[in-house]
């Protein structure tokens, strides 16, 4: 399946899991699985997001968006980040008035059931999702599959929770639980923004700075090269450095060491674009040391 298909599966299966969930906390009251539900919510908005930003990103460069228009998937996961956070203040709000008066819950097997079936589902999708995103670059799909991935991690803790409460009878273990969630997904959508912002403020790529150098030593005739800088858009990263060479070399010599280094790049790195500058060592911009 393709990025806009992965993100349909998303928010269908997506409405399809939170009407499992919200008939879970209907048919037991359990606040810890109304946090779950809630969390389902923000899956859904996501995941609309998701496939305007993977939309957007695939229009073709134009007039006023010379780079394209890859930066809406950046843009997409901030907004995620923004509502995983919402959600986890709107779960702690209402887990400490349970808290202040805690209540007995009912049906809890029957909704742990729902529950359990409910995420296995965000399970498969999540691995759907994490395989695509490593295929295609994708910081929205990584996003959004990470996301999926906490959410049956917290799903799992919830229904362990009331599997212990339902034994012992310590209900209020039910807003505890609801509690231990909305921390957890503050972490996530702390580590979402943090992720997409670094992108979207031009931060550098140092694993793919690393494998430039290797690349560009390796090359006859790259004894000096400098002003490296990169920078991620979408999938794409963005390269841009200066390469010194002998003042003999002819332009043809020059072109054709550009071209195998541009090769070279492109096999180590998916989606990248590589500007290289050239100099002659006698030239000002080649006469410093770096």
């Amino acid at each position: 399946m393709n990025k806009k298909q992965i993100a349909i599966m998303a928010i269908v299966g997506g409405i399809g899991i939170f009407a499992l969930k919200l008939l879970a906390f209907l048919i037991s009251g359990s606040m810890a699985l109304l946090s779950d539900a809630m969390e389902s919510i923000i899956n859904i908005i996501a995941s609309i997001m998701l496939l305007g930003a993977i939309i957007v990103a695939s229009w073709p460069a134009d007039e006023n968006h010379r780079y394209g228009h890859e930066k809406a998937e950046n843009i997409s996961a901030l907004v995620e980040g923004l509502l995983i956070i919402i959600a986890a203040v709107l779960i702690i709000e209402a887990s400490i008035g349970r808290l202040l008066n805690p209540v007995s819950l009912e049906n809890v097997d029957a909704a742990m059931l729902i529950s359990l079936f409910a995420t296995s589902l965000n399970g498969v999708m999540a691995v759907i999702m994490i395989r695509a995103a490593k295929k295609s670059n994708s910081i929205a799909l990584e996003g959004d599959a990470k996301h999926l991935f906490s959410d049956v991690a917290s799903s799992v803790g919830v229904v362990i929770g009331l599997f212990i409460a339902s034994l012992t009878g310590w209900f209020i273990l039910d807003p505890l639980i609801a509690l231990a969630v909305a921390f957890l997904l503050i972490w996530m959508g702390y580590k979402v923004l943090r992720k997409t912002t670094m992108d979207l403020m031009d931060a550098n790529c140092p694993e793919e700075e690393t494998i430039i150098r290797n690349v560009v030593e390796r090359c006859k005739g790259c004894a000096d090269f400098r002003e490296l800088k990169t920078r991620r858009s979408g999938n794409h990263v963005f390269v841009e450095f200066r390469i010194c060479v002998d003042g003999n070399s002819t332009v043809a010599e020059a072109h054709a060491l550009t071209e195998t280094i541009t090769k070279e790049l492109q096999k180590e790195i998916p989606n990248v674009v590589v500007n290289i500058q050239i100099k002659t060592k006698d030239e000002p911009e080649c006469a410093s040391s770096t």
